[in-house]
């Protein structure tokens, strides 16, 4: 701006005093970043270079933190671990740890939430009675020190990452790159598996240098990847990991293909709903493709208030037919793995494992053994298996029988009131009157988890980072305030 300039001549003197010291501090504050970027390139060359973009992309999601996000997304498929003072860590929680590092300087940008109104979100106030009573569970926990990283990983999961995301302004740009990001990020890994499953074991990722994660030290000959299934895991390392992804993500390409208000977002979401299919497909998932069948009855159930009545009342008769042919099938054995087709061996080894559960939980019945702690209460029964473990780790293969050896019933209340608070606030929201696509999605998202996890133990993996974020754009956390906002500052921001 020039001092000619009829508007420069207009400017008071003391403005037009701090925008010549700011230009100069401007100046200054480059020619100083420069002058470092060229000494670190020269005394550390590859490691400089890399130094400015880093600096560009630390501006860049500071003013723009969807993208943060995205990578955070993405980072949830890559379960590259490394135990850091004997607490498990992944790219996930590192890209965590430094949103948590920006959120100041996010919450400082022009038109950030704070600016309107900041409140606690809900999933944080839904989960505290949980984290009471693993707290409360620290006082009879049979490895305290397991239980304890196990009880920070349940802050970190629940409430980190949601107080995280309020940096977010949820409006309908952000709903709409929200919405792509979580149809065409799963894609990318169903295509790994899919490339995974038909070259051998060979994966898209493995080629630009993400490995599967293999264990360290005497268990690393432990694979749960395609060289022992046969089933994809993409670079998940695991089948399971795969299906739970691709499950809990699926709703949101039928949620854009119902709703989606223009065209080539509904082919797109149809795209994306093919692809997770075929790469649920080579999981070879059965929890996976029940969390699926919920899903999809959940949403329909959401959507169409008339069928709810109906499909109940289906499902009674269904289960009573299921028992009746059950009793005149001359093949069926009497047992449950004679129900369940392929790998009774399992089937078995799971109906050992809940016995366990039954007898911790008759042993601490209110508060368990220490949330983490099952798999030293299931070693010290010395049980046998029918599949033999090379390895000590085993867990309950059910997420709620699990909490409830190791948080007891107390425990296990809290986390179902958790599920049952969260499922309540989505419908609210939906039911509205606004019907938003990406709460429709999230509810779908839930019941996924809620089914799958009664057949795997999801605390082992990256799927409740996933749960909270869907919960999270699904709620609209950083939404409720603006509405609350004055009229002018509302208007404001969403210019």
């Amino acid at each position: 701006m020039q001092r000619s300039s009829p508007l420069y001549a207009s400017l008071p003197s003391g403005l037009i005093d701090a925008l010549r010291w700011r230009g100069l501090a401007a100046i200054a504050a480059t020619t100083l970043l420069a002058f470092v970027f060229a000494l670190v390139i020269v005394v550390w060359p590859l490691p400089g270079m890399v130094v400015p973009f880093a600096l560009a992309a630390l501006v860049l999601v500071v003013r723009q933190p969807q993208w943060m996000m995205l990578a955070f997304f993405v980072s949830l498929a890559i379960p590259i671990q490394r135990s850091i003072a004997g607490l498990p860590l992944n790219a996930s929680d590192g890209l965590l740890v430094a949103w948590c590092g920006l959120w100041p300087l996010m919450m400082a940008r022009k038109g950030a939430p704070l600016l309107v109104r900041w409140r606690m979100p809900s999933l944080v106030i839904f989960i505290a009675p949980f984290i009471a009573a693993t707290i409360v569970s620290q006082v009879g926990s049979i490895n305290s020190a397991a239980s304890l990283k196990q009880l920070l990983r349940i802050v970190e999961w629940f409430v980190m990452l949601p107080l995280a995301l309020t940096v977010m302004l949820p409006d309908a740009r952000f709903r709409k790159f929200a919405g792509l990001m979580l149809m065409l990020v799963p894609c990318i890994f169903a295509i790994d598996g899919l490339y995974e499953y038909f070259n051998n074991g060979q994966t898209l990722t493995g080629l630009i240098g993400i490995s599967v994660p293999i264990p360290e030290g005497s268990t690393a000959q432990i694979r749960h990847t395609f060289d022992v299934s046969g089933r994809a895991g993409s670079s998940f390392g695991g089948a399971q990991g795969l299906a739970m992804y691709l499950a809990m993500t699926m709703g949101f390409a039928i949620a854009h293909l119902i709703y989606a208000d223009e065209r080539w977002i509904k082919q797109l979401a149809l795209l994306c709903l093919i692809v997770s299919l075929m790469g649920l497909g080579v999981a070879q998932s059965r929890g996976g493709f029940i969390g699926v069948l919920a899903m999809i009855l959940a949403m329909s159930l959401t959507m169409f208030p008339k069928l709810r009545m109906p499909v109940f009342l289906l499902a009674g008769v269904a289960v009573a037919i299921a028992f009746a042919v059950l009793g005149v099938t001359p093949y069926w054995d009497g047992t449950v793995a004679g129900i369940v087709p392929g790998r009774p061996a399992a089937v078995l080894d799971r109906l050992i494992i809940w016995g366990v559960v039954r007898d911790v939980f008759f042993e601490h019945p209110f508060f368990g053994v220490g949330l983490g702690n099952f798999r030293d209460a299931y070693f010290a029964q010395e049980q046998w298996l029918h599949v033999e473990l090379a390895y000590p780790s085993l867990h309950a293969h059910n997420t709620y029988l699990e909490l409830l050896a190791d948080t007891g019933g107390v425990g296990l209340l809290a986390y179902v009131s958790f599920l049952g608070l969260a499922a309540r606030r989505l419908f609210h929201i939906w039911t509205a009157g606004s019907r938003p696509v990406l709460t429709l999605a999230a509810l779908g998202s839930l019941a996924a988890y809620a089914v799958f996890a009664m057949v795997d133990m999801l605390l082992l993996q990256n799927m409740h980072f996933l749960l909270v974020l869907v919960l999270s754009i699904g709620m609209n956390e950083a939404q409720s305030p603006i509405a609350r906002a004055p009229r002018s500052l509302d208007m404001q921001v969403k210019s």
